[in-house]
């Protein structure tokens, strides 16, 4: 298990079920501030290739736009600079609107990206 943590967030690597968890509020200053968290994500994705892998972010009340940002440099990652052979899952709420409209920006980006709503 891989973790980054602070007071108002956890982002957890989970190599057993291949599952990435975010928690709490992710509001870091600017794109330097994610870089601990886009490297996390991109190598749980090299790790997993060619298994799945979930990133649940049901349990993030916020992200803001530098967190947006390096979500969609991670999806690009996956699909245009390694190319990996990914399936990534999306888990989120229906009833947080922030998060469908994440998964619907990274759909775009990454057309067999997997969306969940719970």
């Amino acid at each position: 298990m891989n973790e980054i943590k602070d007071d108002k967030y956890t982002v957890t690597y989970h190599p057993d079920d291949a599952s990435v968890i975010f928690g709490g509020s992710l509001m870091l200053n600017g794109a330097p501030a994610y870089e601990p968290i886009l490297n996390l994500l991109k190598d749980a994705a090299e790790t997993q290739e060619p298994n799945p892998l979930t990133l649940d972010i049901r349990c993030l009340q916020f992200i803001n736009s530098s967190g947006i940002n390096m979500m969609t440099k991670f999806v690009m990652y996956i699909s245009e600079i390694k190319e990996l052979k990914l399936n990534v899952t999306l888990l989120s709420s229906q009833h947080v609107a922030w998060q469908r409209k994440l998964s619907t920006n990274l759909q775009r980006l990454m057309p067999h990206l997997l969306e969940k709503l719970e």
